[in-house]
């Protein structure tokens, strides 16, 4: 496994924090009084880049995994189905996801829902892999049981990590994304394409440095800008 130091040898400086990216973009969004909806919170992650608890008026977690009522990075939880929200309309400034859309099956309803529950001028923001990525192409080509089985160990996290969703990718490119978006009324739509480290070749220096080199390769050009491993996105209503 690739040690720290050898990834901070070459991923050093908040350039390459894209979750700190992530989040300050919707930060920015956000103010005090903001009621924001985090959806598919889970269980929280431990990481104080990715909360708002106790910088906006209320935090909300939404998730289809009983553990969000455990959650302690929102004020609230609230278990799903996984496409119904049970809020009322226009009852958030901000919602966002974070790897999340992936794993949803019918993107569709599930934007519709959260456009009804965003007060007119809200945004809802995510982030999710590319699905014309290396690791989105070799996920969406392996089954369910290989993910449960490598993907957690790939990626270095804790033994205590929950197993990986059954994942979709039907919300996982530009295209996929406008489309979508569109056709449940949003009027704003910001993407950007973003290349991080490469977290999954950590196992071996060889396929993590061939990634290093890939990482250095798209991110040089826009031309390449739609093989870059993470979608962010900004709906606007």
């Amino acid at each position: 496994m690739i040690s720290e130091t050898v990834v901070q040898r070459w991923y050093a400086g908040p350039q390459y924090d894209h979750t700190a990216q992530f989040f300050g973009w919707i930060r920015a969004a956000s103010t005090a009084g903001s009621r924001v909806l985090n959806v598919g919170a889970g269980p929280g992650n431990g990481d104080p880049r990715c909360t708002l608890k106790g910088e906006v008026a209320e935090l909300v977690g939404s998730d289809i995994d009983p553990e969000v009522m455990r959650n302690p990075e929102i004020d609230r939880g609230q278990i799903t189905d996984g496409v119904t929200l049970p809020f009322a309309d226009a009852s958030f400034d901000l919602a966002y996801s974070d790897y999340v859309v992936e794993h949803v099956e019918h993107p569709v309803p599930f934007l519709a829902e959260v456009h009804r529950v965003l007060k007119p001028g809200g945004s809802y923001f995510f982030r999710t892999p590319n699905m014309y990525h290396y690791v989105a192409i070799a996920s969406r080509l392996s089954p369910h049981k290989v993910h449960t089985a490598i993907a957690n160990r790939m990626r270095n996290l804790p033994d205590d990590t929950h197993e990986p969703w059954k994942t979709y990718y039907r919300l996982n490119t530009r295209r996929q994304v406008a489309r979508a978006a569109h056709e449940v009324g949003f009027s704003g739509i910001d993407v950007r394409m973003v290349e991080g480290f490469p977290a999954y070749l950590r196992f071996h220096i060889l396929p993590f440095m061939a990634g290093v080199a890939y990482e250095r390769l798209v991110n040089k050009s826009e031309v390449l800008a739609g093989l870059r491993g993470n979608i962010f996105a900004r709906l606007s209503r």
